[in-house]
């Protein structure tokens, strides 16, 4: 019999490799610039554009509104930045604050085999740690993201082989986040090793299940998990302990860190989000926009809708939605406001679009079944053999009736951008166009816009990374309009 799972009532010192913890530790605070594969650099860069631009697409959503007044009132200070606002704030409150806002819109980049996300949490982080550093180069803000999503991606991996409940994204990026800290705040080793025990401890084993079945704010966790970071890191350098990592050093699963530095995985497991809303729903919206555009469907010309997908998606809420928390948690929704405007952003998921009638009607006639053939259990079977996860296993078939009785059925879909299940991956033209449709959407100024894309994907060059987020700011330290203003 096995040792029981680290959520286990029991708990034993001999389940673990002590040397295990410290070995990651020290490949993290040692990887270099040149280390790094050029496509890693890459793809991290495209991962700081586009979480900037989720957090930019969520500044209209009422959480954004909450969020700022809470740090204003419970985090006073003026050290760093709540993007996109005049709020000025402690380190720890702009990571917990910019991690919140950009947790509330759901189209933040994915990892594969974590079933969550690391951006959302570990980019938050990076820009609050830096008010803290003083300068750092942009070669060193890329490669101190690359230890931080490489770790977290593997802790996430690790903690859903080794404990039995299904736990938010703050559980383990909260990992990835005190890397990145670790590194640019000049941690010891041992240093490090107690703030990713303390990361780990601290880290919010929240029940994503219930938010599924239960939509509200508090989303994934990685607001918590940015936070959690940052303050494990803060603790550990003022001589707080907590070693023992056992995400890390339970032996067990020790080996999904073997190949750090060898295998990358932004480079092989780093996905992104096309549509706002839940992964599982991705493949029946994308279908659903593939029969009707391919036949030249009408939304007013639909009779039915029926979507034929895998378990998990049955299992998001079939409600018409109130408010945007239940719109990105849920399925029938999604589809046919998707369906309506071939897109779904935060204009389709908030505000006019969860009243319109047109777009509900439609909702009424979307049913959804299982089809036991696409299971994520067993994976994609059109994939067998390949270098996949189960997480690519998120398909469906789309069958849509017209009123005058025609049937047309569509070929099975995937997640878009999914590399992993055999779709075209985004480069830095997709990743910039999705970046300058939220922010259009958000209100921003295309000159603005297209600064910060520039600034990212060619943050190697910078002196001082920092100066992104100099242009996410309403108005400059002398209280005058900038052009990275918000439009009215």
């Amino acid at each position: 019999m096995g040792t029981p799972m680290l959520d286990s009532k029991d708990f034993s010192p001999e389940w673990l490799d002590r040397k295990a913890e410290e070995k990651v530790v020290k490949w993290a605070l040692g990887l270099q610039y040149k280390d790094v594969p050029k496509s890693v650099l890459a793809e991290v860069k495209r991962a700081v554009l586009d979480t900037i631009g989720t957090a930019l697409g969520a500044q209209h959503l009422r959480i954004t509104k909450v969020v700022l007044a809470f740090v204003a009132n419970s985090f006073p200070g003026d050290q760093a930045q709540v993007w996109f606002s005049e709020q000025r704030t402690s380190a720890l409150g702009a990571a917990l604050a910019n991690g919140l806002i950009t947790d509330g819109l759901d189209v933040h980049d994915t990892g594969h085999y974590t079933k969550g996300h690391a951006g959302a949490a570990i980019i938050p982080c990076a820009f609050a740690t830096l008010s803290m550093a003083g300068r750092v180069s942009g070669e060193e803000f890329l490669t101190s993201l690359v230890a931080a999503y490489e770790v977290g991606y593997r802790a996430g991996n690790a903690m859903h082989e080794s404990v039995s409940d299904y736990h938010s994204s703050g559980a383990w990026n909260a990992l990835g986040c005190a890397i990145f800290c670790s590194r640019i705040l000049g941690l010891t080793i041992d240093e490090a090793v107690h703030a990713m025990g303390i990361a780990e401890y601290y880290g919010p084993r929240s029940q994503i299940m219930r938010v599924v079945n239960l939509p509200s704010m508090l989303k994934d966790g990685s607001g918590q998990g940015s936070f959690v970071g940052l303050q494990s890191v803060l603790l550990a350098k003022e001589g707080f302990t907590g070693k023992g990592c056992p995400i890390i050093s339970k032996k067990i699963i020790t080996n999904l860190y073997d190949d750090l530095g060898k295998v990358w995985r932004l480079d092989r497991h780093h996905v992104y989000k096309k549509y706002s809303v839940c992964y599982w729903a991705q493949p029946s919206i994308a279908g659903t926009i593939s029969v009707m555009r391919e036949n030249d469907i009408k939304p007013e010309d639909v009779a039915s809708i029926t979507c034929n997908t895998f378990k998990e998606a049955l299992g998001l809420q079939q409600n018409i939605p109130t408010n945007t928390e239940e719109a990105q948690y849920c399925i029938l929704y999604p589809i046919a406001a998707a369906a309506y405007r071939g897109k779904l952003g935060p204009n389709e998921v908030d505000g006019k679009a969860l009243k319109d009638p047109k777009i509900l009607e439609l909702a009424k006639k979307v049913t959804m079944k299982h089809d036991p053939s696409l299971t994520s259990k067993e994976g994609d079977p059109d994939l067998k053999g390949k270098d996949t996860a189960a997480m690519t296993a998120n398909i469906a078939w789309v069958q849509v009736k017209t009123n005058d009785g025609k049937v047309f059925k569509g070929k099975k879909s995937r997640v878009p951008w999914d590399h992993l299940a055999g779709e075209d991956k985004p480069g830095d033209k997709e990743i910039r166009e999705k970046f300058m449709w939220l922010g259009g959407e958000a209100g921003f100024k295309i000159e603005v816009l297209n600064k910060v894309v520039d600034l990212c994907l060619k943050l190697e060059t910078l002196t001082d990374a920092s100066k992104i987020e100099s242009l996410l700011l309403p108005r400059n330290h002398h209280g005058q309009q900038c052009d990275a203003c918000v439009t009215s």
